[in-house]
Formats: C-alpha cells, structure tokens, sequence
C-alpha cells in the first residue's frame, strides 16, 4: 500500500484544530473553575451574613434599651447588673462600623484586673438623661478603660435605623450591610432585631 505523509496545509489544518480544541478545554475548565469559586465565594457571603445575625442579635435581644443611634452605630444598655434602674458604664455596649478597616466592632467598659472592687465601684460611674455618650466612650478611651471586639470582618458598608426618632424609645433595630468578596461587592443584606424586654432606665419612664 502506497503511505502518502501529511501535506503543509493539511499540517496547518490538523495543527489548528488541535489549538481549537485546546483553547475550547481551556475554556470548558476555566469556566468550571469560576463556577466553583463564584459557588465558594456564595457560601462564604451566605455564612458571613449568618454570623453577623447571631452576633448582633446575641447583643440587641437581650438589651433593655437603645441609649443612642447615628448612621454608623448605636449605642446599648446590655443589662442592669446593679440592679438600679439606671445606666452604668459598665453596662454599656458600643457597636460601631468602622468604615477604614471595614469591620463591625463592640466596644465596652474593661476595669484593670488589679483595681479592687471598691475601685470598680468607684468608677462604674452612673449615666442620666443628658449624658452624651459619644462623648462618654472618648473620655472612657483616653482614661485607657476600654476594650473592643471585633464582630464581623470584610464589611463594605454598614448602616442602621431604629423604629423610632427616640432612641430611648425604639424597640426595633434595623441594620443594612454588605461584604468585600473576591467577586466585589456583594448585593445589600438587611437584618430586623428586636429587644426582647423593653425596659428604659427610671429617668426616660
């Protein structure tokens, strides 16, 4: 039998469509990479948004009140340890996003393990109606008594509203929020908390 090689163009053909082909299986397995990301990246943003819920939840729920509100934070009164009916400093929860290290905090008061108790006592200084605590949680810095946990990380936006124009009297936070991801930003989530127990401190009754 007569073998006859492969003409030029013949070569030129076969050499192309194996580059189709190639360039095709490339594509079909990028593709199935993205797709596997793109669903990590989904799960991520999905956990993401669960966690920030049990988190601020764990705060607002129990919380007697909302003390104070801006766009960017809001301030508690997590509990009435002392069992006064008024707002001491150590009862105070301090949620804030911070917009430069995209990152949702909780700020409160941390005496020093070497102050006695009649020390703490001391300074668990007693709250009113025109304490500004903005003001309050600087002055609380600088006397270097104040810790910080971080909440939710790799926040892009964050913003809350109450269901009243008093904070004393709001019963409903609302938080609107959404993450870094490596495919951007994500769509805005929106999460509704409510106080359990409503229960203003005896000056706001």
């Amino acid at each position: 039998m007569n073998r006859r090689g492969l003409s030029l163009l013949e070569m030129l053909l076969a050499i192309g469509i194996t580059s189709i082909i190639g360039a095709a299986i490339a594509s079909m397995m990028a593709a199935s990479t993205n797709s596997l990301a793109s669903k990590n990246d989904g799960r991520q943003s999905a956990i993401r948004l669960a966690t920030t819920q049990a988190r601020l939840g764990a705060y607002i729920a129990p919380s007697m009140c909302i003390l104070d509100k801006g766009t960017s934070h809001f301030t508690l009164w997590l509990e009435d340890s002392r069992e006064s009916n008024t707002v001491h400093i150590s009862e105070i929860r301090w949620i804030k996003f911070n917009a430069e290290l995209n990152m949702l905090t909780v700020e409160f008061v941390d005496f020093p393990d070497t102050w006695t108790q009649p020390m703490i006592d001391t300074s668990d200084i007693e709250c009113n109606a025109s304490t500004d605590y903005e003001s309050l949680l600087s002055a609380l810095r600088i006397d270097d008594v104040i810790n910080s946990v971080n909440l939710v990380d790799a926040m892009d936006s964050c913003s809350f509203w109450i269901n009243d124009s008093i904070p004393f009297d709001a019963t409903r936070i609302c938080i609107r929020f959404s993450f870094k991801s490596d495919y951007g930003v994500t769509s805005d989530s929106i999460i509704d908390e409510t106080l359990r127990i409503h229960q203003p401190p005896s000056e706001q009754q």
